[in-house]
């Protein structure tokens, strides 16, 4: 019995020296450990606040929106230009785009026909004159007589009656030599104004009726602007006879010609016309753009896009930094926006100071360190 209680003490005794080894072993590597770590500094439980960019708002009574109406460009006279008789087209003196001068021959048609015509008259006139120069010799002759008592007066009254009539018959014959002569001269058409030639419809050869179009002739100078604007705009644009005038990548500076009289059946749009500068190098047909600023009076704040992010159900937020910059999300109302700036209404006040950009890296009720900056500092 007594070995027996020696043996468990022995065991025993050995069994604390391994729990104490442990305890040592394990200590040993926590203060290696902790050496090889450096001393860590102390954390400041305060997080640092976000710099953002403000700008205050600031309110106006109302905004412009710049407006663009859009119409063609026309010539100040355009003519279709055709014969005032039928007939054969003998030449053609001018073709598509080339510039004419005022009474410059463009078109003639045959006029055979007129100078046989002519000639038929001329001697019909010979022919009437010589009936004239026998009546007139036997008239005298018959006078002559009648002084020395040989003579009837029926015979004088006779030969007085056909030297009448002889007479009346040459005047008729030069009228129709002269309408003979303004027929030849209608068969040359003559540019009415000086301009260029658009469009040609006939060909040589061709038999043309009367007033049937030849040449479209447009006028050089005098370009005209034509504008369909919406009916209730027609006062506030017409108030101001001065615009401009966009036709290509050039603004030209135009003067209204008239307001407009009706509204067009199919654009619903009142047509205003423009007188273009003089030496404007356009042409007829091109689109020409009315710019227009119009004025919206509504009372609002300008800020930039950038200071816009998407609220719940399609409505617009902005970003407020509060006395205790702090972010505050308001809902606003878009009334304009263009590439760059929008107009905007809402819960907001004047002089408040809105975030204008960064808005992806905050959120309401967060403390942030504001930024005063100007329009144009304003950066992503």
């Amino acid at each position: 019995m007594e070995a027996s209680n020696g043996t468990s003490r022995h065991a025993g005794n050995k069994s604390t020296l391994r729990h104490r080894k442990l305890s040592a072993l394990a200590m040993l590597m926590i203060s290696v450990l902790a050496g090889c770590n450096p001393a860590t500094e102390s954390v400041d439980p305060t997080p640092k606040a976000l710099s953002v960019q403000t700008q205050p708002l600031v309110q106006v009574d109302s905004y412009h929106v710049e407006r663009q109406y859009v119409g063609t460009v026309k010539a100040g006279q355009q003519a279709n230009l055709g014969f005032e008789l039928a007939g054969k087209v003998e030449a053609l003196l001018v073709d598509v785009g080339d510039h004419i001068e005022q009474g410059q021959p463009l078109v003639k048609l045959d006029t055979a026909l007129l100078e046989t015509e002519l000639s038929q008259y001329q001697a019909q006139k010979h022919e009437v004159k010589a009936q004239l120069d026998l009546v007139n010799a036997n008239l005298k002759r018959q006078r002559s007589l009648k002084s020395k008592g040989f003579s009837a007066e029926a015979e004088i009254d006779s030969l007085t009656s056909q030297q009448q009539v002889l007479q009346a018959n040459l005047l008729r014959l030069d009228a129709t030599i002269q309408a003979n002569e303004l027929r030849k001269n209608k068969s040359t058409i003559i540019a009415p104004y000086s301009g260029i030639i658009a469009s040609r419809h006939i060909s040589l050869g061709d038999v043309v009726n009367v007033g049937n179009p030849t040449l479209t002739l447009l006028a050089a100078d005098d370009k005209e602007a034509f504008i369909g604007i919406p009916a209730y705009l027609v006062g506030k644009i017409t108030a101001n006879p001065e615009q401009t005038i966009k036709i290509g990548r050039t603004n030209y500076p135009a003067t209204l010609l008239n307001s407009g009289a009706l509204v067009d059946t199919q654009s619903r749009t009142v047509g205003l016309r423009y007188l273009l500068p003089q030496q404007a190098p356009v042409l007829d047909g091109e689109l020409a753009y009315l710019l227009y600023q119009d004025e919206i009076s509504e009372t609002g704040y300008w800020i930039p896009l950038t200071g816009l992010i998407d609220g719940l159900r399609g409505v617009w937020n902005v970003f407020i930094v509060n006395r205790d910059h702090q972010v505050e999300r308001r809902t606003v109302e878009v009334l304009f926006a263009n590439d760059q700036m929008a107009f905007i209404t809402g819960a907001i006040e004047p002089n408040e100071q809105i975030i204008a950009s960064g808005l992806h890296r905050i959120v309401p009720g967060q403390r942030v360190n504001p930024t005063l900056i100007t329009d144009s500092t304003v950066t992503e």
